[in-house]
């Protein structure tokens, strides 16, 4: 391949363009060059060939033998290059091909899978690959298009945009406030003695802090319970049961809220959220299936969405 270069491809498609005109000044017309660039470009491959591809005359010119064995051989390549480049640049515009989305395990099962009918309907030529992940993979070594994590943006190579920023609540059941009361504030829930279900963060292996925030000030309380999961369905349903108190984020719970089967407490603290980014790995010539999926997603979140798209920095 180091022989092969756009010297000879501009080349080849000149010599083509000759062949079919049978003279220089239409082969010019049809390139878009003048006639003395065509002759040149013909003497140029003729020189690094060494072979005489172009018997000139004063009325026409005429492709040689071996100038039309050489244009019997590469003609289909040459459309086959064409092929390749209009499929690529279809790629921005038509939604198909293998679609590959790392997800947030706790959206793609609460938020995301209910609607993923709707969405293959609508592109039916797509093929869709949705692996929840633990952690934000490396896009591009591991092969993904996109991912959707919660929390605040930590890469610095990526492409994110904030698609929602739901809240988190606090919340109990029924059952577990009559027999063990309703805490007033957020110390209750250590002075009282409630039992609070613990949830660890798997991109960290650590406990999620229970954090309560209202306006501008923050507050965190140390919480004790005797259950801790890593699963969010876990959670709620240990919750439902009359378990203990959790705090859970404010997407796909809407049922429970409704029926009250979940019940929020600590309602005068609801300013703490958990934003929801999309990643990808660039901005430009973005693949339509992309931004078919992205755009989807940004529709099904409640209320206003951010827009704004950035390049994600390291946080201190």
């Amino acid at each position: 391949m180091e022989d092969l270069d756009g010297g000879l491809i501009g080349g080849l498609l000149v010599l083509a363009a000759v062949a079919d005109c049978k003279s220089f000044s239409g082969a010019a017309s049809r390139l878009g060059r003048t006639q003395p660039a065509v002759s040149r470009a013909i003497q140029r491959l003729e020189d690094r060939l060494r072979a005489k591809l172009v018997h000139r005359t004063s009325r026409q010119v005429e492709v040689t033998d071996a100038g039309h064995a050489l244009l019997a051989k590469v003609l289909p390549l040459l459309q086959g290059i064409e092929e390749a480049t209009v499929g690529a640049s279809a790629q921005t515009s038509v939604v198909d091909g293998t679609l590959r989305v790392a997800c947030d395990a706790v959206f793609a099962r609460l938020v995301l899978a209910p609607e993923l009918a709707e969405f293959l309907r609508r592109h039916p030529a797509l093929q869709l690959k949705l692996e929840t992940r633990n952690d934000l993979p490396d896009l591009v070594s591991d092969g993904f298009d996109l991912a959707i994590r919660f929390g605040a943006p930590s890469v610095s190579t990526l492409v994110c945009r904030r698609l929602y920023s739901p809240r988190i609540l606090t919340v109990a059941a029924p059952a577990y406030l009559a027999q063990r009361g309703r805490p007033a504030s957020p110390q209750d829930l250590v002075d009282g003695g409630h039992e609070c279900i613990q949830a660890i963060d798997p991109s960290t292996g650590r406990l999620f802090d229970w954090e309560f925030w209202r306006g501008g000030e923050k507050l965190k309380v140390a919480v004790r319970g005797s259950l801790t999961v890593t699963d969010a369905g876990t959670k709620i349903g240990a919750c439902l049961a009359g378990y203990g108190i959790a705090q859970v984020i404010d997407l796909g719970i809407e049922t429970h809220l409704r029926a009250g089967t979940l019940v929020p407490v600590l309602t005068d603290w609801p300013d703490e959220t958990f934003p929801l980014y999309v990643y990808y790995p660039g901005r430009e010539h973005v693949p339509a299936k992309v931004r078919a999926f992205i755009d989807f997603v940004a529709r099904m979140m409640p209320g206003p969405q951010s827009e704004g798209h950035a390049a994600c920095r390291q946080r201190a």
